[in-house]
């Protein structure tokens, strides 16, 4: 079962870690989506010009059919994947089934998301 929010996150940007945060990628201009083994990293819609939608669910209920910007592999130790804010307010979680994650991310727009679907499985 997929879940959506509409937020405006801080300096435009969301991680994706198991609930224990996990090890944030160091900034790199240029790349919407950074990874590290424990934590991924999102651009999005700038947040002063408005919301930006984000989608979480296993990855064959929120597939859009398009290829997504990032898959890969994420460690959840805990069994979980939240997607948080830089404030690490928890905007989405959901319950994972290993400690390895494949995560696939896409955008609807290649520089401004305001639509982030991130999958799960």
């Amino acid at each position: 079962m997929s879940a959506m929010r509409k937020i405006r996150p801080a300096n435009s940007l969301l991680f994706i870690s198991d609930p224990e945060g996990g090890s944030p990628p160091v900034p790199i201009r240029g790349p919407m989506i950074l990874a590290t083994p424990s934590c991924i990293s999102v651009a999005c819609y700038p947040e002063q010009d408005g919301p930006t939608e984000i989608i979480l669910g296993a990855a064959r209920e929120v597939d859009p059919g398009s290829k997504p910007a990032f898959n890969g592999a994420l460690e959840t130790l805990n069994r979980a994947v939240v997607v948080s804010t830089v404030e690490r307010e928890t905007v989405l979680e959901s319950d994972v089934a290993d400690t390895r994650t494949q995560v696939r991310i896409w955008l609807n727009h290649p520089r401004w998301p305001d639509k982030v679907i991130i999958g799960v499985e």
